[in-house]
């Protein structure tokens, strides 16, 4: 449990080290094979929070959405979840190789691993603003907006603080897996829609 601790606070701590451009911020992370392999771990760690996130989707989806049947169904939660913990680092990998990039795979992998932990905490917090109806329905879609921002920048400084590329390239690399991940979304949406 403690090694779980630890490794939770060194992985936060140095996410918002990177966000913030301070110094040092890599030594939060272990990119050995061992730390790329323990990087892992946290989609256990933050199944807590993407679970209170559907939980509290599923209680306001009705209202906002104006269809009393809408909800995320315990399936389509599976899926979610490992779609975004599964497909970065098989995008990534692809990258890296056509990219030609000698290195920086596992640092990539692992430093995402711990953003998508803070992401999936900062938006399971929006959806339990919603779901105590502390935000109504207009300022969690604006949340929600700010997010996929936020998401966006998130994974261009992941790309460019692990990968050594000009944030020009690093923007290109960090988008390359987002872009896939809308279109598989989309994708679905689309053919459960009918």
């Amino acid at each position: 449990m403690g090694g779980a601790i630890a490794d939770i606070r060194s992985g936060t701590r140095g996410v918002w080290a990177m966000l913030a451009f301070k110094e040092g911020w890599r030594q939060h992370f272990d990119v050995s094979v061992d730390g790329f392999v323990r990087s892992f771990m946290a989609v256990l760690y933050a199944l807590p929070a993407f679970i209170l996130l559907i939980i509290s989707a599923n209680h306001v989806l009705p209202e906002f959405s104006g269809n009393p049947d809408a909800h995320v169904s315990l399936t389509d939660a599976i899926g979610q979840y490992a779609r975004i913990w599964l497909l970065f680092p098989v995008i990534a990998f692809v990258v890296v190789k056509v990219m030609g990039l000698k290195g920086g795979f596992s640092a990539w992998v692992v430093v995402h691993n711990w953003a998508v932990f803070v992401l999936l905490h900062v938006q399971a917090l929006f959806w339990l603003l919603a779901a105590a109806g502390i935000a109504n329905a207009e300022a969690l879609g604006l949340m929600l907006a700010l997010y996929q921002i936020l998401r966006l920048l998130v994974h261009w400084r992941v790309a460019a603080g692990t990968l050594g590329l000009h944030w020009g390239l690093a923007a290109g690399a960090a988008c390359i897996p987002l872009v896939i991940d809308a279109l598989i979304v989309y994708g679905f949406a689309s053919a459960s829609g009918g």
